[in-house]
């Protein structure tokens, strides 16, 4: 494929790829591609069809791409988002990418889970539900070489000599945890109520930072947990610092009666918060 074609190669993986080439499923290998040429054979014998490749799926509006395993179509249709698959409309995912790619580059959100048998049998309990927040990464992978800066987007092409694709993969890996598909912030303990956890979390998140710039609130940290106290999630100072310069991740509380009465008693303080900005739709 990027020996042969003149149109642009956006991604390519082990059973697919990304191209503007035209009627690829009509493509019939030269004989000296030998691999390519078995596999037509086999095809054609097995299926009836002579074909190498097979089109999933025609983009008609464009393709938003960061990295290898790392697209998003613009009509939906092709959602390639490794370890970030998200309940959402796609006009949602789209402007969360876009502000990623020209903020942070990283997208928090809640992982949900289950504990794990290995767990269970260690610490006992139950195979309860477990929520962990993770940060979806949109940094570029250097797994092709960049070959002109177009400002909002680059171009890029294979690397041609393996030992410029080792070095600029470990250049990439600078920073360790921060440069994988999707890194641990932190996770929740397995016993008690994950839910309400997360609540606790968001809460005095909220209070730390973003609640406290839009109402110019400078709380201690004794005056925080007094108020979570009062709305039944009590937590230490300790807990408190902790959450310091952690962002709240919005939309991801599950409405449930223990967490939606917590909720509500926190309004009585902050009326002119809503609270749905912090329910998970």
């Amino acid at each position: 494929m990027n020996k042969d074609s003149i149109d642009s190669i956006i991604s390519c993986t082990t059973d697919g790829f990304i191209a503007s080439t035209p009627n690829l499923e009509r493509y019939i290998p030269c004989s000296k591609e030998i691999f390519s040429l078995m596999y037509y054979e086999m095809r054609l014998s097995l299926t009836g069809k002579g074909e190498l490749l097979e089109r999933k799926y025609l983009e008609p509006k464009g393709v938003i791409s960061w990295r290898t395993r790392g697209q998003l179509g613009l009509s939906g249709g092709i959602k390639a988002l490794t370890g970030y698959q998200r309940n959402e409309s796609i006009d949602q995912t789209i402007k969360k990418v876009f502000d990623s790619i020209n903020s942070t580059k990283t997208i928090p959100f809640i992982q949900k889970s289950l504990r794990s048998a290995k767990e269970v049998y260690q610490k006992g309990g139950h195979s309860t539900l477990k929520l962990n927040e993770r940060n979806f990464n949109l940094k570029f992978d250097n797994r092709r070489e960049i070959v002109e800066d177009h400002g909002t987007y680059c171009t890029t092409k294979p690397f041609v000599h393996n030992l410029n694709s080792i070095q600029a993969r470990l250049i990439s890996s600078f920073g360790s945890g921060r440069y994988r598909v999707y890194s641990p912030i932190s996770s929740t303990q397995c016993k008690g109520d994950a839910y309400l956890s997360l609540t606790r979390r968001m809460l005095v998140r909220l209070l730390r930072d973003d609640l406290a710039q839009n109402l110019n609130l400078n709380l201690t940290r004794i005056e925080i947990a007094r108020l979570m106290k009062y709305v039944g999630l009590s937590c230490s100072l300790n807990f408190i610092s902790k959450q310091k310069n952690k962002k709240v991740i919005y939309n991801s509380i599950p409405p449930t009666t223990k967490t939606l009465e917590v909720l509500e008693k926190f309004n009585l303080y902050f009326p002119s918060f809503d609270k749905n900005l912090l329910l998970r739709t």
